[in-house]
C-alpha cells in the first residue's frame, strides 16, 4: 500500500506546463479558425484526462488498502500503526505542497516549459522556386 501512496502522492506533488506554440485550432464560425497555444499539464493534453489518470491512481491506492485488509497478516495493532503512518504521510504532504496560507508555494511548484517555434524561413524545401 505505501508504494501505490506514495506513487499518487508523487504524481500530485508535479506541477509541470508545457506550451506547445500554435498547434491548436479552434474553430470560431463556419469558415474561421482561430490558431493558440496547445497547453500539456503533467503530460495530459485536457483536464479530464487528468482527472481520470488521478483517478486511476486513487482507485489504486483503495484497492491496496483493500487487500491488504482482507488479507490481515499483520496484526491489527501493526496494520493500525500502518494506517496511522499512510494518514500522517497524507497530512504532512498536504501541509507541504498545498499549504491554505501561502500560493506563493503553489506556484513555486509549476515548471514551466515552452516549446520553441521552428525556424522555418531556413527550410529549402518550403522556398518557393
Amino acid at each position: 500500500m505505501n508504494r501505490t501512496l506514495i506513487s499518487t502522492l508523487e504524481q500530485l506533488r508535479i506541477a509541470k506546463v508545457q506550451v506547445l506554440s500554435l498547434s491548436m485550432r479552434k474553430q470560431i464560425s463556419l469558415f474561421d479558425f482561430e490558431t493558440g497555444p496547445e497547453i500539456i499539464f503533467n503530460g495530459f493534453n485536457s483536464i479530464i484526462l487528468y482527472q481520470g489518470g488521478l483517478d486511476k491512481l486513487y482507485e489504486e491506492c483503495k484497492k491496496s488498502l483493500e487487500h491488504e485488509l482482507n488479507q490481515m497478516v499483520q496484526s491489527p495493532v501493526d496494520l493500525k500503526m500502518s494506517l496511522d503512518l499512510s494518514r500522517f504521510e497524507i497530512k504532512a504532504f498536504k501541509n507541504r505542497y498545498f499549504p491554505k496560507d501561502n500560493e506563493i508555494v503553489l506556484f513555486n511548484r509549476v515548471e514551466f516549459n515552452k516549446t520553441p517555434m521552428a525556424d522555418l524561413s531556413n527550410n529549402l524545401s518550403l522556398k518557393k522556386k
